[in-house]
């Protein structure tokens, strides 16, 4: 990598000779640059290396020696600023473009988008943190899930229209009220050439035994080497669907795990891992996909952290803008942001705290004290149920006192474009009734759950679906962990009714009313979701899905045809 100093000294020579090719004696170059003979020939010859100039030395002291340009002086500091920015080093890539933010601006948008590299198609896409737990058995964040879609595949899944359909099983046949078949598909490999068979299932389905969402199934067993049947404790009548969900993709063994599986996993989808660290994401397509290979060759998610965040986003406000902003199609997060409250070991499970809790933090006099440019860039709306349009939750006595004095903690994810500044209008309220806050700030999960008081949280639901509620509730959402036992008996019973039932809808609206009125979660924000149409350029396809992104797997790029 070419170093600051030699590009200063190549602008300091495109300057001298105004861009010009010359003849020059070394001894000229030395008196531009303020150097040695030596050091001289050595900067000539690293500027030929790079590229950016031909060098032809004369023979002989005194001698003129022959001096071509081949890169401009803005060409060389994009270049520059473009390799500093593939090792995520932003600051030393403004420095090439001499602090020049807008120019900086131009260059990543110029390399962001749809990209042709070597006879591939590539999507270059921006995102604002490292995409860090990619194992569909831990708890992901939401643009986590989206990921491990691309890189895995369950027994079923959701289409385009979110309708359930096949995946690693091409069909499956419930045998009785408590048996269900799946037949699996033939010679379907991972991405580390590993052939998926009956055993790779079984293991799967087993390990989900272990959820609240899954605990129905008895046991699995293989009648047959492409066949699994799954036997139920009770009738289950939406297993298949529930196995479209993120925790239940199909993994390789435990023994077949790297151990930086988390971070760098394998799996049978549509796109396999080829890198994923703090600077870049890298997916390539994966040739030996059992289902259509994917269009595009290569999708990359660059890293550009909040601080910088302006560079790639200049022109951001309000989504319901698209001229301004280039996001042609949005519609609202069909989930919300929400405060989870700690029932079971924080201070609401004293009635009267979580009654206090939920006055307190009513969406709409939150959302007053929240800074005006968090609202406009980020477009969020105040929920007033778990969904948009619901209308469950209407505590709102703000000035409710609090039943005692002491320390409330509130915990929330520290790299998120919202949930800081959240944090602080939440602090600032309780300091303003006499309590004393301590913030917990964490990455994929706090460290010690049973401490926290009030956990800021998104839904991260990956569908549309009403019944998308059953796994956010039951698995996703760690409902569980800081509800009363009698409250999560309830949920589930709730569920499990649905689940017993082909015929039955989906109890969506009961199960978010009694959430919030039991005071256990406490709906604050709707988000708009939209995808950026200028980034994405000639790509076709590309809706934006529930997650907040597109499906790389169903996007192609429309040639340019001349005429």
């Amino acid at each position: 990598m070419s170093s600051p100093r030699l590009r200063v000294q190549f602008e300091t020579l495109f300057e001298h000779f105004d861009g010009q090719n010359a003849q020059v004696r070394i001894e000229d170059i030395t008196e531009i640059l303020f150097c040695t003979r030596r050091n001289a020939r050595i900067v000539l010859n690293k500027m030929d290396e790079e590229g950016w100039i031909e060098w032809h030395p004369a023979p002989g002291r005194g001698k003129l020696s022959q001096l071509n340009f081949k890169r401009s002086r803005s060409e060389v500091s994009q270049n520059m600023a473009l390799r500093y920015l593939e090792e995520g080093k932003i600051e030393h890539a403004l420095g090439a473009m001499n602090n020049d933010s807008a120019k900086l601006a131009q260059v990543i948008e110029g390399y962001l988008g749809v990209q042709h590299s070597e006879g591939e198609q590539v999507i270059r896409l921006p995102y604002y943190r490292p995409l860090s737990m990619l194992n569909p058995r831990m708890p992901m964040r939401r643009s986590e899930q989206h990921i491990a879609h691309q890189i895995f595949s369950g027994l079923t899944k959701l289409d385009e229209k979110e309708q359930l359909t096949a995946d690693l099983a091409h069909t499956w046949e419930m045998i009785d009220e408590r048996v269900w078949r799946f037949y699996l598909r033939p010679h379907v490999r991972f991405h580390n050439g590993t052939v998926l068979t009956v055993n790779h299932v079984i293991e799967s389905l087993e390990d989900l035994k272990q959820r609240p969402l899954f605990e129905t199934i008895e046991r699995v067993e293989s009648p047959s080497p492409l066949v699994v049947d799954v036997f139920m404790v009770t009738p289950d009548a939406r297993l298949p669907l529930l196995l479209a969900e993120t925790c239940a993709k199909i993994l390789p063994t435990k023994e077949e795990r790297s151990d930086n599986f988390d971070v760098v996993p394998v799996g049978t989808g549509p796109y396999k891992m080829a890198r994923n660290d703090e600077q870049k994401l890298v997916l390539h397509a994966f040739d030996s996909y059992f289902g259509y290979r994917a269009l595009v060759d290569v999708v990359e998610v660059w890293v550009i952290d909040q601080a910088h965040s302006t560079l790639i986003y200049p022109s951001v406000s309000n989504p319901m803008q698209p001229k301004k902003s280039g996001v042609e199609q949005v519609e609202l997060d069909p989930g919300c942001i929400y405060l989870l409250l700690n029932q079971r070991s924080g201070v609401a499970k004293d009635p009267t705290w979580a009654h206090y809790f939920s006055n307190k933090f009513n969406a709409l006099s939150v959302f007053r004290d929240l800074p005006s440019d968090i609202v406009t860039k980020l477009g969020i709306l105040p929920a007033h149920g778990l969904k948009p349009g619901w209308l469950h939750h209407t505590n709102c006595n703000s000035n409710i006192a609090p039943p005692s004095y002491r320390t409330i903690t509130v915990a929330y994810h520290d790299r998120h474009p919202t949930y800081p500044d959240l944090a602080r209008v939440l602090e600032q309220r309780l300091k303003e009734d006499g309590l004393t806050v301590e913030l917990v700030v964490f990455d994929i999960e706090p460290d010690n759950v049973d401490d926290i008081d009030i956990w800021i949280k998104p839904m991260g639901i990956a569908n549309h679906r009403e019944d998308a509620l059953a796994g956010w509730l039951l698995d996703s959402g760690d409902i569980e962990r800081l509800s009363s036992e009698e409250h999560f008996t309830q949920y589930k019973a709730i569920i499990a009714n649905w689940r017993s039932n082909a015929e039955t809808s989906f109890p969506s609206h009961q199960l978010g009313k009694v959430l919030t009125e039991q005071n256990q979660i406490v709906p604050l924000f709707h988000c708009w979701l939209g995808v950026n149409k200028e980034q994405c350029g000639s790509l076709q396809n590309a809706q934006c899905n529930a997650l907040g992104w597109f499906d790389f797997s169903n996007v192609w790029v429309r040639p340019e045809i001349d005429g």
